[in-house]
């Protein structure tokens, strides 16, 4: 793990929190020039300590549900795992993937406009992987809550960002103006107007406020980083949890607890197994025991059961490719 100092992490944290806003805030706030800061971000992609910039798009807005697939897998080498997860990073429709420790060995995020669109897509998927698949269980995201980091700035709670996505499914329709747009955006979330409007041949200006449109729609919810979690503070737990007797009462509490957690940076609600998925970036394995003790202490009257995640490794984040528009 890189020793980050008191400003690499406001700037780490202001990046997090709006990846789009201009470099003098950001300069501003961690007190140091603009060639300094520059340097230092330089310093974060070189490192691996952010992976890219990251924007978060509404695919329900265009019709799309998210799904999550877990696999225990067995009968892999490295090399095939290697192959396997590359064959996952390249279909348009998976949105993340990654490895992890636990009940499951890798999870997979896609997206889907029907159920039978996803039987299509997971058909096509498992024909290709079943031989290496011991248990496979599928979940369908409601909608999520996600925090902001502050765990990188002291603070001892967190604040939920203001992102909404999930939920009822619409369908706006899209131009191929704004299908490139979002493509580019997508790729790199600090990508500049100028960049995008030579690919396209427009203005610079008609680029800007097609995107402020697309962010009023609900289309595009936040910009952010990808980082590497290990790198920043330690360790990325993944926690399914099983749930009954949920009144909306419970559930207000849940997220409430999540809230009051710095080291909890997402909560989905979700149809399947478990009923909520936690993301818990943290320091060390004592300190997540300690949290899980805290959570049961609180929560035991409403949970059945849950499993523990250890990510290791994230190979793919990316809400949007154009390449599913022309399906």
């Amino acid at each position: 793990m890189l020793k980050l100092d008191k400003r690499d992490k406001i700037i780490l944290y202001e990046l997090d929190k709006n990846a789009r806003q201009p470099l003098t805030k950001i300069c501003r706030k961690a007190g140091l020039s603009r060639e300094s800061v520059l340097y230092r971000i330089k310093k974060y992609f070189e490192k691996g300590l952010i992976r890219n910039y990251l924007s978060v798009i509404d695919m329900s807005k265009l019709g799309y549900t998210h799904y999550k697939v877990y696999l225990k897998l067995h009968n892999i080498t490295e090399a095939q795992e290697k192959i396997l997860v590359r064959e996952l990073c390249k279909n348009h429709y998976i949105s993340w993937v990654a490895s992890c420790d636990g009940e499951f060995s890798l999870i997979y995020g896609i997206k889907a406009k029907s159920v039978v669109e996803l039987n299509h897509l997971m058909k096509e998927i498992n024909s290709k992987i079943w031989k290496y698949v011991m248990k496979q269980e599928i979940s369908t995201i409601v909608d999520a809550h996600h925090f902001y980091r502050d765990y990188l700035i002291g603070k001892k709670g967190t604040t939920e960002r203001k992102i909404i996505w999930g939920g009822e499914i619409e369908e706006i329709k899209l131009d191929n103006i704004n299908i490139t747009i979002l493509d580019e955006i997508a790729k790199n979330s600090r990508v500049n107007s100028v960049e995008i409007a030579e690919k396209i041949s427009i203005s610079p200006d008609t680029v800007i406020n097609r995107i402020k449109r697309l962010e009023k729609q609900g289309v595009i919810e936040h910009y952010m980083i990808w980082p590497d979690v290990n790198n920043i503070i330690g360790i990325f737990y993944k926690l399914l949890i099983r749930l009954h007797n949920l009144t909306p009462q419970r559930e207000k509490e849940l997220i409430a607890y999540c809230l009051s957690n710095p080291n909890i940076v997402y909560l989905v609600n979700s149809i399947g197994s478990w009923q909520f998925e936690i993301d818990i970036e943290i320091e060390n394995v004592e300190n997540f025991r300690e949290l899980i003790r805290d959570f049961m202490k609180n929560f035991s009257g409403i949970v059945s059961d849950y499993s523990a995640l250890n990510i290791h490794e994230e190979y793919k984040f990316v809400f949007f490719e154009k390449e599913i528009m022309k399906d």
